[in-house]
């Protein structure tokens, strides 16, 4: 961070510690799960068998199907993503076509929103308000009353809507293609729920992205398989990390991360200076790039394969490891520099990490 900095830019960092989609919040209530990390554990597809891990920092050990054992019920279908807001952890079950609610201190029901289709990620605007990306309905966003719990609204944008971020007022959504295609960015006013724009980018299937200290938005764009009528692949399109000015909403920057890979994680250090990519079917390693010089290393950090995996405030990577969709996955714990920690063994299919603090 700067010393000097002007009162618009402090009230952009501010903005942006806030409201993106980073899944950390300041104001949770301590109890049971009160120092830790929630593990998303997607479960076997049909199966019903989706469930949450939590990993204790301060007894270095992980807590298995807590939702389950704090409810005498699963959850639901293949759990997508989770993020806590205030004392609430809000679980997307994609296949359930529901969003659970659960108490953070002891993860005891407190809820639950219908009308999601598919729903694969939810993003927190203020005490009343949210938004959840879902893929059924021909790609939208639905808008949350939290007070009641329920869908108030639904605003169309592009095909497959994944990951989200706020920072002034506007709400940035990546547009994967889910089961089609797509290449865009949705912007959606926060105050009047109207789509602004949409943003084309120069690469295919936007998923994750993140908006840095100074206010920048980077959009990970995973790149895709193109395959010919028999459905053999035939070619790829490079996967690209692209830099937007969130108040011109221009693209300023585009780099090619590979030409025939397809990441779908990305990540910033605490102090900003390195972002982290990797994670994926179609995707081998994770790997450390500076945000100012944006110098492609041909060699990762950690050359495992992952599912998924998170960066958290003291710089350790928790990456997940899918061993099958039936039998349990891996939690693995590494130094910012790939140095391995420790391992454990979570939930079915891991995709995900969410921090508490």
């Amino acid at each position: 961070m700067k010393k000097h900095i002007s009162f618009s830019l402090l009230i952009l960092l501010i903005s942006a510690i806030l409201f993106q989609s980073c899944n950390k919040d300041e104001n949770l209530t301590p109890g049971k799960y009160s120092d830790g990390v929630f593990i998303t554990n997607e479960g076997t597809y049909g199966g019903g068998n989706g469930s949450i891990s939590f990993y204790s920092i301060e007894g270095d050990s992980v807590v298995n199907n807590i939702f389950e054992k704090a409810n005498n019920r699963t959850l639901g279908d293949v759990v997508q993503s989770l993020y806590l807001l205030k004392n609430k952890a809000y679980i997307c079950v994609n296949n359930s076509n529901k969003i659970e609610i659960a108490n953070i201190s002891d993860f005891t029901e407190a809820g639950v929103i219908e009308d999601v289709p598919l729903v694969r990620h939810f993003i927190g605007i203020n005490a009343e308000k949210a938004y959840a990306s879902v893929w059924g309905d021909g790609g939208q966003l639905k808008v949350i009353d939290l007070n009641t719990n329920s869908v108030i609204k639904s605003i169309d944008v592009g095909n497959g809507p994944e990951k989200m971020a706020v920072i002034y007022n506007k709400l940035y959504v990546t547009n994967s293609g889910g089961f089609m295609s797509d290449n865009t960015i949705s912007v959606v006013d926060t105050e009047t729920d109207n789509v602004l724009k949409s943003i084309t980018l120069d690469a295919d299937k936007p998923v994750d992205l993140i908006i840095d200290d100074a206010g920048k938005l980077w959009v990970l764009c995973m790149g895709k398989t193109v395959y010919d009528q028999n459905w053999m692949p035939i070619d790829n399109t490079p996967a690209k990390l692209i830099r937007i000015n969130t108040e011109t909403d221009k693209i300023e920057k585009s780099v090619v991360l590979s030409q025939n890979f397809h990441p779908n994680n990305l990540e910033i250090s605490a102090d900003g200076n390195y972002f982290y990519y990797g994670g994926g079917f179609e995707f081998s390693g994770i790997y450390k790039i500076s945000v100012t010089a944006l110098s492609v290393s041909a060699n990762p950090i950690i050359s495992k394969s992952f599912y998924g995996f998170k960066v958290s405030e003291n710089g350790e990577i928790f990456a997940t490891e899918a061993v099958s969709f039936i039998d349990n996955g891996k939690l693995y714990r590494y130094q910012g520099n790939g140095t391995l920690i420790n391992e454990y063994t979570v939930g079915i299919a891991p995709n995900g990490a969410a921090f508490k603090k």
